[in-house]
């Protein structure tokens, strides 16, 4: 197995095309944390090289393991970052190198996500949209097609009817027909991401033979599920180390075959089996999240648990070099993760045997009261189509 793939070099080239001053600076940073060690700053003279943005906490898909429905709070409305409020966010993000569109709901029920794609992309260089796939189709689609978005990813999780929608609640026919509708009207390149469990694994060794008949996907993405934080038992969905080793060579070979990327061939694909990193980096340089709230979190998997600071009301330097912010590097520096961290990638990182008694950021009702007052006046109505 290659010590770097093709893929990541060609990110990696990319990146430091993009944004030169940003990838020079997490380089630095990088290099300080791994030779000062515990001595390293908490300040962060770089920005961070990506963020998740969702958009909107609406999604018409529940999916079986999704995590959202389960650390989402349940007592905030149907919302959406509202437009004008999205308009001043913008371009605070200059500098990042990547935005990705994704989150616990759906973005492209949000009304207005076309052209929040099309403004962010005048800040960022690299703009990604993740969606479920239902509602490519028809204007949507089109508008889609047209806001200079780099790269669409969907989520696929089977290669027949069945399996998918056991796992997604929806028809994977109706999908495979969006996609490629949607490849007849752009060039946007397409990643399928796929999660892998015991449930549907054997069903995702036909996803390569299914796929190639979609003139734009390049690339597919898979990634063991993760259900701890969920409190189910690991050895019911977990793959075994055999069968995931027949899984990542039958891909492998097929992805060649086919001619189509996979990230399936990286060194640390495999983190189930995998020795765990000695630090977590995210909050350092790495991808955060903007949620629709306007709040921003030191990852993705803390979207709606941790508030590191509002981007509706602070510029970006005072969000990330905020004390939150710093009060978390200073944790991880010292390997005294906080407990939500412990929740969230006790298996993927090493940390503390006990959590922190410190939880910077982590999240309370007066931030849902003090947006609710701030904007009752423009709570988004969102529409819905029903999925068939």
């Amino acid at each position: 197995m290659p010590l770097i793939t093709n893929d990541r070099i060609k990110r990696i080239s990319r990146m430091v095309r993009q944004s030169p001053k940003t990838s020079f600076l997490c380089a630095c940073k990088k290099l300080e944390l791994r030779t000062l060690k515990r001595k390293t700053s908490s300040y962060s003279y770089n920005r961070p090289i990506s963020i998740d943005i969702e958009l909107s906490n609406v999604c018409n898909l529940k999916c079986s393991w999704c995590d959202t429905q389960f650390y989402a709070d349940k007592s905030v409305p149907v919302r959406e970052i509202p437009w004008d409020v999205f308009q001043r966010i913008a371009p605070k993000l200059e500098g990042l190198n990547r935005a990705m569109f994704t989150g616990g709901g759906e973005t492209l029920t949000c009304k207005h996500a076309p052209e929040a794609i099309a403004l962010t992309k005048k800040y960022v260089p690299t703009v990604i949209l993740h969606s479920n796939g239902v509602l490519i189709r028809g204007k949507r689609a089109q508008k889609l097609a047209q806001c200079g978005l780099d790269s669409l990813r969907v989520s696929i999780d089977g290669s027949d009817e069945e399996t998918f929608r056991n796992v997604r609640g929806t028809s994977l026919t109706k999908i495979m027909d969006n996609l490629k509708y949607f490849s007849s009207i752009s060039n946007v390149p397409i990643t399928t991401v796929s999660v892998m469990s015991q449930n549907n694994w054997k069903s995702l060794l036909n996803v390569p033979e299914m796929l190639r008949e979609v003139e734009n996907v390049r690339q597919l993405y898979f990634q063991p599920v993760e259900v701890e934080f969920l409190g189910w038992n690991r050895d019911d969905y977990f793959m075994t180390r055999e069968e995931m080793v027949e899984f990542q060579g039958i891909i492998s070979e097929k992805c060649k075959r086919y001619g189509l990327e996979t990230n399936v061939d990286e060194p640390d694909f495999d983190p189930l089996f995998s020795k765990p990193f000695t630090l977590c980096e995210y909050p350092f340089f790495g991808y955060i999240t903007l949620n629709y709230e306007g709040f921003v979190a030191p990852c993705c998997r803390l979207t709606n648990v941790v508030h590191m600071g509002d981007l509706k009301e602070m510029s970006f330097e005072e969000v990330w070099n905020g004390k939150s912010f710093r009060e978390l590097r200073d944790l991880m520096i010292s390997g005294d993760y906080p407990s939500y961290c412990h929740d969230r990638c006790k298996y993927r990182v090493e940390m503390n045997s006990i959590p922190s008694e410190k939880s910077p950021g982590k999240f309370t009702r007066q931030h849902i009261e003090r947006n609710k007052k701030t904007d009752r006046d423009r709570k988004a109505v969102v529409k819905i189509d029903p999925v068939a």
